[in-house]
């Protein structure tokens, strides 16, 4: 692991899943990555023994509630245009025409947003998660077939979500 991989995902990744896992009522209380020797090593964090019944009560709500539907308004509405909008001012900057004070401003302000970037993915991961193994799980309940034959059913038809998408095809039409 790099120092910079240390300093910027590390301490994103932890607080993401810690988000995540409050969110949905999990009983952990995220995910941490250390660095030993160079390598990076995952802990799962237990919850505090304080929160267990606020986070079994939460639970309850999640697939009643379908909370990832909120998450994903959320993400629709305010978090995705406001991470574009941050993305495109980034971007606009031209290093070349920058002090080395304001480069080392610019710099700065670039690892603080791909920092709250992992932050952020990991916050919204398990609203892909949670809903997509809550219906392998009824299918499988439902169907008695073995969750090996039911994972086809996440194959998608549509090029993103088959694993790719329009940026990375041009990429590798100019490539040719």
């Amino acid at each position: 692991m790099t120092r910079y991989f240390q300093e910027t995902h590390s301490p994103s990744f932890k607080r993401g899943t810690n988000d995540f896992a409050g969110f949905y009522g999990m009983r952990i209380d995220g995910l941490q990555i250390a660095d030993v020797n160079g390598c990076g090593y995952s802990q799962v964090l237990p919850v505090p023994e304080a929160e267990i019944p606020e986070r079994v009560q939460r639970t309850e709500h999640v697939f009643a509630q379908t909370l990832w539907r909120e998450q994903l308004r959320d993400w629709e509405q305010h978090r995705k245009p406001s991470s574009i909008a941050t993305h495109r001012e980034l971007q606009a900057v031209n290093p070349d025409a920058l002090s080395d004070t304001e480069l080392v401003a610019y710099l700065t302000c670039c690892r603080d947003h791909h920092s709250a970037m992992i932050a952020q993915h990991m916050r919204f991961t398990a609203g892909a998660v949670i809903p997509t193994g809550d219906f392998l799980a009824h299918v499988g309940d439902w169907t008695g077939l073995p969750a090996s034959e039911l994972l086809g059913l996440m194959r998608g038809s549509v090029v993103v979500s088959a694993g790719g998408s329009d940026e990375m095809w041009r990429k590798g039409d100019r490539l040719d």
